[in-house]
């Protein structure tokens, strides 16, 4: 007895032309697999899976939006590694079709079995790590060749020389990792050489919200926040314009709506600022917020501003015209 052809709907978004052909070709290949493909453009509504690719900050307003439908994602990044519902670009026609097959097959299986619930994604494990209350202070983080060590005591990461925060955000949610305890005695003799780069939990937060936003529980509308110190920030991971609005939070208290016009950044792009820092610990909630028409900043923060133009070397005043 043949198995039945399964209908699926796979959405569409920010792709380039040769990989949307690419993808019509992987759907078309399904077929065999039993797999009857319907490709549409992503306009918000429901389907099976969502294929995006393009402008990262884009793309993950993209990935929430498909979150929040419950909907399933396949993501391809420049510069990405191979990974579950991750296809690096260049991807083959393929490692497409071979992806699709595995993702839509697991979406055929939930629903068979709780046909009523959608596929809640949790927090990745190295996020679990840092938020974790055990005894243990240190975690060693594994996946394949990747290793990363989450150290709570000093709310920091241990990575191996020549690796960056921006290479470890897009594998965060890969179901591959592995997590184990350490104590500092085998972290000295093992892993201290191995992993010398240190990174701060801050960081990293602030790096999730420029690459992966979607994984960082967002705040809540007209939320008044305030920075309780200036982040610790790794200028490769945080754009120009950025800075400015970070400026505005570490001096005053602000809502996102009003930041966002202050600062002339998109209020998804402020949101996701809100989100990191409100997950590193650094938000300071307060009722007193900058109304929507503030004033021109005043000489302290003009001195404030260039101090941090001169930390990253960049020039602030053409970021504020």
């Amino acid at each position: 007895m043949n198995t039945p052809i399964r209908h699926f709907r796979v959405a569409h978004a920010g792709l380039d032309l040769l990989h949307g052909t690419r993808l019509k070709l992987a759907c078309s290949l399904l077929l065999a697999e039993r797999m009857d493909i319907h490709l549409q453009p992503w306009n918000g509504e429901q389907a099976d899976l969502l294929v995006v690719g393009g402008d990262p900050s884009a793309m993950a307003v993209l990935q929430q939006q498909a979150r929040t439908q419950g909907v399933a994602t396949l993501r391809i990044v420049r510069g990405a590694t191979a990974a579950t519902g991750v296809l690096p670009h260049g991807a083959s026609v393929r490692d497409i079709n071979q992806e699709l097959a595995a993702l839509l097959g697991g979406t055929a299986e939930v629903a068979d079995q709780a046909p009523a619930r959608a596929m809640p994604q949790g927090t990745p494990l190295l996020l679990r790590a840092m938020q974790s209350a055990d005894d243990a202070s240190l975690y060693l983080l594994q996946r394949g060749a990747t290793r990363v060590v989450v150290d709570t005591a000093t709310r920091s990461l241990a990575l191996p020389v020549g690796a960056s925060l921006s290479e470890i955000v897009p594998l965060l949610d890969d179901l591959t990792w592995s997590s184990t305890p350490l104590d500092m005695e085998t972290f000295q003799h093992q892993y201290v050489y191995l992993l010398p780069r240190r990174h701060s939990f801050e960081a990293l937060y602030f790096c999730i919200a420029r690459h992966r936003p979607q994984l960082l529980p967002a705040v809540a509308a007209g939320t008044s926040l305030q920075l309780l110190h200036w982040p610790d920030l790794d200028h490769r991971d945080v754009p120009a314009s950025w800075l400015l609005p970070i400026a505005r939070l570490h001096a005053a208290s602000w809502t996102s709506t009003a930041l966002a016009a202050a600062s002339g950044l998109p209020h998804d792009t402020v949101q996701f600022l809100f989100s990191a820092a409100a997950s590193s610990g650094l938000a300071k909630h307060q009722e007193n917020a900058v109304p929507p028409s503030a004033r021109p900043a005043g000489l302290r923060d003009s001195r404030f501003l260039t101090w941090v133009a001169r930390r990253f070397g960049l020039d602030l005043q053409a970021g504020r015209a």
